[in-house]
C-alpha cells in the first residue's frame, strides 16, 4: 500500500524511476519513450507496425478486446470499476498483461485519458502467478480516474508497445478498446471543490499543550476518496471561526505520513493531515479564564452511492472541544511565588520557634549541668572551712551572683528554710575547730548540696 500511495502522490517519471531502481517492473507506466531501434547486429532491423485504428467504445466493465497486434499468447485485459460513475467520483481502472511464454522484455504503458477525464497513477507491479498449471508473468497497472463532467464521456486507452525477447523483426503494439461512460451529473449549484466519496472521516483530533502567548498546535486526519489540498483548504476556511481568547491561523495540509490509516476505506482512499497553529491569549478567554472552546469541524461531501447523489449533503463531523492553557512563563513564576509565600512564611516562623525552643532547652540544660556540678563540688568538701569556701565560690559564679551573706538577701532570692539553717550551722561549725561535730557537718553539707535552688543557675 505504501508504494501505491507514493505513486499517487508523485508524477509518472518519478514512479518509473522508483520501479527501475527497485527492479520490480521493467516497464514504463505512463510516459512514452523515444522510438527504439531493434538489434542492429545483423539479425534484426528497425520495423514499424504502422497506425492502428482503435475499436469503437464499449460499455462492458471488463474486456480483453483491442486493436493492433500483441505477441503470441499475450493477453491484455482492462477493467473499469464504474461504467456509470457520478461526476467527480473517483473509480479504479486496472490494466493486466499476462505473458504465459515469458517472452516480453519490456512493456510501455500509458495512463488512460479522454475529454473531461482526470487520471492519477496508483501503482505498477509485476509478479508471477499460476494459471492452468502454468507459471505466467503478470504485469498490473492501476489508475484513479475521475469524470469531471456529466453526460456521455469516452475513456480511451493508449497504445501499448511490447519489447519481445529474441530477434523479432516486427513491431508489436496493442490499443485496448475504449469505454463509453454514462456519467451522472451533479447539481450545478454545488461547488466544484466538494469531495465526492462514499465516506469521509475525521480521525485523531489532538491539541498539544498550550501556554498563553506561545503558539500551539491543533491537528487531525481526514480520510476519504477524491480529496485534494485545495478542496480541504476551501472546506475548512469556510467554517472555522476562532473563539474568544484563541487565534487560529491558516491550515497546513499535506498527505499523512502513514497512509495505512486509509487502507480500511479501500485503495482509492487518501489520508490527509491537517495542522492549525493556535495562539492562546495572555488575558484568557471570554470570561478571563484561560480556556476556550475549539469549534466543531463539519466537512461536507457527496455520497456517490446515494439514490440521488448531490440531492443531499453528508457531513463528517467532530464535536467542539474545550481547551485550557497555562499562564505565560512570567505569570507562572509569579503564581509559583505567590503559592510559595505562605509556606515560606510558615517555614520562617517554624525556624524561629525551633531557635527559641533550642535556646531555652540549651539554657535549661546548661543551668542543670551547672547545678549538678555545684552540688558535686559542695559534697566533695572535707571540712567546714572548705565547704564554706566552695559555697562562696558557687554563689559568686551564679548568673546573678550572690555576694551578700545577709539572711534577708537569701530569703529574697527564694532560699529554702532548711538550706538557710544548714548555712547557719556551717558558720558555727567553722569556728568550732577540731571540736566540730562530724555528724552535724555531714548533715549540713548534704542539706546545702541537696537544697541548693536550681533556679539560681538559670
Amino acid at each position: 500500500m505504501s508504494a501505491m500511495r507514493i505513486a499517487r502522490r508523485f508524477s509518472a517519471p518519478l514512479l518509473a524511476a522508483l520501479l527501475a531502481v527497485g527492479g520490480t517492473l521493467p516497464a514504463i507506466a505512463d510516459i512514452p519513450r523515444p522510438d527504439r531501434d531493434r538489434d542492429r547486429d545483423g539479425f534484426a532491423e528497425q520495423a514499424e507496425l504502422g497506425p492502428i485504428d482503435p475499436l469503437p467504445a464499449i460499455t462492458e466493465r471488463v474486456s480483453q478486446d483491442g486493436a493492433g497486434r500483441a505477441p503470441r499468447g499475450v493477453i491484455v485485459e482492462t477493467e473499469v470499476a464504474a461504467i456509470d460513475p457520478v461526476q467527480r467520483q473517483t473509480f479504479l481502472v486496472t490494466q493486466t498483461i499476462l505473458d504465459p511464454a515469458r517472452q516480453l522484455r519490456g512493456v510501455e504503458v500509458h495512463r488512460p485519458e479522454g475529454q473531461g477525464i482526470d487520471t492519477q497513477v496508483l501503482a505498477a507491479t509485476q509478479d508471477t502467478v499460476e494459471i492452468d498449471g502454468r507459471r505466467v508473468v503478470r504485469r498490473h497497472y492501476r489508475w484513479a480516474v475521475q469524470a469531471l463532467r456529466g453526460g456521455e464521456v469516452t475513456l480511451e486507452f493508449q497504445r501499448i508497445d511490447f519489447d519481445v525477447v529474441g530477434t523479432a523483426q516486427s513491431e508489436f503494439a496493442w490499443v485496448p478498446v475504449a469505454r463509453r461512460l454514462a456519467v451522472e451529473p451533479l447539481p450545478a449549484h454545488l461547488p466544484e471543490y466538494l469531495p465526492v466519496t462514499p465516506a469521509l472521516e475525521l480521525r485523531e483530533m489532538q491539541v498539544g499543550e498550550l501556554v498563553a502567548g506561545e503558539p500551539g498546535e491543533w491537528r487531525f486526519v481526514v480520510v476519504g476518496e477524491g480529496l485534494s489540498e485545495k478542496a480541504l483548504e476551501q472546506l475548512l476556511r469556510a467554517q472555522l471561526i476562532a473563539p474568544t481568547g484563541l487565534r487560529i491561523d491558516e491550515p497546513t495540509i499535506r498527505p499523512a505520513p502513514d497512509q495505512a490509516r486509509a487502507e480500511s476505506m479501500g485503495p482509492l482512499a487518501d489520508a490527509w493531515e491537517v495542522r492549525f497553529s493556535i495562539l492562546p491569549a495572555v488575558t484568557g478567554g471570554g470570561d478571563g479564564a484561560r480556556e476556550a472552546r475549539l469549534p466543531a469541524v463539519e466537512l461536507p461531501y457527496i455520497d456517490p452511492t446515494a439514490d440521488k447523489p448531490g440531492s443531499g449533503i453528508d457531513y463528517a463531523r467532530s464535536e467542539a472541544q474545550m481547551v485550557r492553557w497555562q499562564a505565560e512563563p512570567a505569570e507562572q513564576r509569579l503564581d509559583a511565588i505567590r503559592a510559595a509565600l505562605p509556606w515560606v512564611f510558615a517555614g520562617l516562623v517554624g525556624l524561629v520557634l525551633l531557635g527559641l525552643i533550642a535556646r531555652v532547652g540549651w539554657r535549661w540544660w546548661s543551668a542543670r549541668r551547672d547545678w549538678r556540678r555545684a552540688q558535686q563540688e559542695l559534697r566533695s568538701a572535707a571540712d567546714p572551712q572548705a565547704l564554706r569556701e566552695r559555697l562562696v565560690r558557687v554563689l559568686a559564679a551564679l548568673p546573678q551572683p550572690m555576694v551578700s551573706s545577709v539572711r534577708s538577701a537569701f530569703l529574697a532570692r527564694g532560699a529554702p528554710t532548711e538550706w538557710l539553717e544548714a548555712r547557719s550551722t556551717l558558720e558555727r561549725l567553722r569556728f568550732a575547730g577540731d571540736e566540730a561535730d562530724e555528724e552535724a557537718f555531714r548533715a549540713s553539707r548534704e542539706t546545702l548540696a541537696r537544697s541548693l535552688p536550681a533556679g539560681w543557675f538559670r
